[in-house]
């Protein structure tokens, strides 16, 4: 994944890594917008907190984890938003 795919922002945090955003769904974090702007490619808008770091920071290296079950429905609901224009 791409350093400058994800960033941080006036107490948000954005990714346009399909799994990392389903990674952080499934960690609780609060999904604020789905952003389609850019139609290549869009971005997960989180609600930034003071664990989405060490969140980010495991699932880079390697050392997520995570209740299974949980990731793979926030991984189909991720899907399913990348095609709606709801949140």
């Amino acid at each position: 994944m791409k350093e400058n795919a994800n960033m941080e922002m006036n107490g948000k945090y954005q990714t346009s890594d399909l799994y990392l955003a389903a990674y952080l769904l499934s960690m609780g974090l609060e999904l604020l917008d789905v952003d389609h702007r850019d139609q290549r490619r869009c971005k997960f808008v989180f609600a930034d907190r003071e664990d989405r770091a060490q969140f980010v920071h495991s699932f880079m290296v390697g050392r997520a984890t995570a209740n299974l079950p949980d990731f793979i429905y926030y991984l189909k609901r991720a899907k399913r938003l990348l095609y709606s224009v709801e949140v």
